[in-house]
């Protein structure tokens, strides 16, 4: 789904700053001020809660707005697992108290939502939604020593940023999108062997991500497409690839840009007569595509998450939602895992320093309702599965 890969193109000042300022901008007397008192919130905040036995843990996503419905999704996975988790004893001997956070996916609103669960004292935030709002997010927790995990958050800059930024307390319980190049990449050259493949992209970060890694790994595999290209997003006319197509004469296309792009492409394509097997990333999950299409979608393949629900592990979470008459999404059942992991590396490392965590994590396995979950050095998930989709007569049919 597209929202997956919002992300913001400038970033702010963070919350925290911006509230005490002037016209001027805040001075260095007001920065720390407002600095000071964010720590002293957070230090009373866990001082009490370790005092009366509780562990407080945050939720952040959009609960209201646009995307509210994901956010709810996330809240229902966090509020569930925080129970199951003190029905068997809670942390530490603990009990876990949920704290919810607004973002409206959104920057400032990260900014003022990661603010918040600060300063009432959590010491693990189950979030953000988009990766624009877990971007910001990851530098207001890692200085506040907050773990971090986000359960949807795609976008590869995100733990890329985090790295370059030494920012250790950051991992996702989801896949990250220039993976999906790679696992089409390994499908496109065992099933196009020795015939031609092309490739473009549009101009996004999403499409240049995927992209990149697909071609490097056909690379590896010694496969040199025909059409390596990019284009702008947005075009009304593809009249110049589908003169180069016409040319080359693919066997396949890997388009790797958003569902309206993908959707016209294809349109232009067949009504050119052009029989050239059409692939793209999860982003084509989208009844909107078929309309740009024009109903001319049909054998459009795409790649995407394999669903949560069909995990062994899920099924009872799964069956217990159904009777409540919720459909679960990859969305809550991810954000029940996140908080899995935390009770269950910070059961390992007793205590809840995120750091000591965080670094747990990146040497661990940790069994959850995904299955059991290991994490490289930047915190992505070291396996992630994939399956095919293909477009039939308006509706994505699993392949």
């Amino acid at each position: 789904m597209a929202v997956r890969h919002i992300l913001a193109t400038q970033l702010v000042m963070a919350f925290l700053l911006a509230a005490c300022a002037g016209p001027s901008g805040p001075t260095a007397e007001e920065i720390a001020a407002a600095q000071a008192k964010v720590e002293a919130n957070s230090a009373a905040a866990r001082a009490s809660a370790e005092q009366d036995g509780r562990v407080i843990v945050g939720v952040a996503g959009p609960m209201s707005g646009e995307f509210k419905t994901y956010g709810a999704e996330m809240q229902r996975g966090a509020e569930m697992a925080v129970a199951d988790i003190n029905a068997a004893g809670g942390v530490l001997g603990r009990t876990l108290v949920l704290e919810v956070a607004d973002d409206g996916c959104g920057i400032k609103e990260a900014d003022r939502a990661a603010t918040e669960l600060v300063e009432k004292g959590v010491v693990f935030v189950d979030g953000h939604f988009c990766s624009g709002s877990s971007i910001r997010g990851s530098k207001i927790y890692s200085k506040a020593d907050i773990l971090q995990i986000t359960p949807s958050s795609t976008n590869s800059l995100l733990t890329d940023t985090a790295k370059q930024d030494k920012v250790t307390t950051l991992l996702r319980v989801v896949g990250r999108d220039d993976k999906q190049g790679e696992f089409a990449a390994d499908w496109l050259a065992a099933n196009y062997a020795g015939k031609p493949i092309a490739i473009v992209s549009d101009n996004s970060l999403y499409g240049k991500g995927i992209a990149a890694r697909l071609l490097a790994r056909l690379k590896e595999k010694g496969i040199r497409p025909v059409i390596d290209g990019e284009f702008i997003q947005g075009q009304t006319s593809y009249s110049s690839l589908v003169e180069a197509l016409k040319k080359t004469q693919p066997g396949a296309l890997y388009v790797a840009a958003y569902h309206d792009d993908i959707g016209r492409i294809a349109w232009a394509m067949r009504v050119a007569k052009l029989d050239t097997e059409i692939v793209g990333p999860d982003v084509l999950n989208n009844p909107e595509f078929w309309s740009f299409s024009q109903t001319k979608g049909n054998g459009v393949r795409f790649t995407d998450f394999a669903p949560a629900i069909e995990r062994p592990e899920a099924a009872e979470l799964v069956d217990r939602l159904r009777v409540q008459g919720v459909e679960p999404s990859n969305y809550t059942l991810n954000a029940y895992a996140a908080v899995q992991v935390f009770a269950a590396a910070a059961e390992a490392t007793k205590g809840t320093d995120a750091k000591a965590i965080a670094d747990y994590l990146r040497r661990n396995s940790v069994k959850t309702i995904l299955g059991e979950l290991t994490w490289d050095e930047k915190g992505d998930l070291t396996k992630v599965d994939y399956i095919w989709y293909v477009w039939q007569d308006g509706l994505a049919v699993r392949q």
